[in-house]
């Protein structure tokens, strides 16, 4: 346990990083389904999904994009606010807008407007993916993954091609990045059929323990120096 949940660096801990990008992976293909084919994250698949709303003069389709693309530059900004202004547990209250929100999205119906639950979603991922952006002191993105692949894969190339025996750990670290968001990506569509709207609740649980288990460990850690 110690290797992946270090109390030294517990935001960069391996687990909390692993645990968080499954629910950024279940997350989007969550809203890719439900959502009108919108990612609530991932803002370089709205832009191009934007630029063909706009060339096929799809109005509700541009509205959708730019409101998570809006929203998403909103949360980051408030994780700097947060930062700055609250001492030492800012990343427990970081996660506690994606936590409501999460509960809200599950209760609506499937007709519920996606340009309102959409952007909801990207301000909260946001928010996670800026206080959780290091895994053992490596930077990564809990809540997409192309930069994640390009790290691992360049990380294992230095390793075998240049047997830079640095490079293991953070090949490791990536590979296992890439595959919990690939993975909460599959069993998000896999529930999907059977939970509808209800699907997001898993991620909403599995990030409330995250943030609890985040926050009892920093509580001990701080109350024992």
């Amino acid at each position: 346990m110690h290797n992946i949940l270090d109390q030294r660096n517990l935001a960069e801990a391996r687990l909390f990083a692993i645990v968080l990008t499954f629910c950024g992976g279940f997350i989007d293909a969550f809203t890719y389904i439900q959502c009108n084919h919108t990612l609530a994250a991932a803002q370089t698949g709205n832009i191009v999904f934007l630029s063909a709303a706009l060339a096929n003069h799809n109005f509700l389709g541009v509205v959708d994009r730019l409101a998570s693309l809006i929203a998403y530059i909103i949360g980051l900004a408030i994780v700097s606010i947060f930062h700055a202004h609250i001492d030492h547990y800012w990343r427990v209250f970081c996660l506690i807008p994606i936590l409501v929100i999460g509960m809200i999205v599950g209760g609506l119906p499937a007709s519920f407007p996606t340009y309102i639950s959409v952007p909801a979603i990207s301000f909260g991922l946001a928010m996670q993916n800026a206080a959780f952006a290091k895994i053992e002191g490596l930077g990564y993105s809990s809540v997409f993954t192309s930069g994640n692949i390009k790290k691992s894969v360049v990380a294992w190339s230095e390793y075998y091609f240049h047997h830079d025996q640095s490079q293991r750990r953070a090949a490791i670290d990536y590979s296992m990045i890439v595959a919990g968001f690939t993975l909460g990506a599959v069993v998000s569509a896999q529930l999907q059929p059977i939970m509808k709207m209800r699907t997001i609740w898993i991620a909403v649980l599995v990030i409330l323990i995250v943030n609890v288990t985040y926050y009892i460990q920093k509580w001990s850690h701080e109350g024992q120096n």
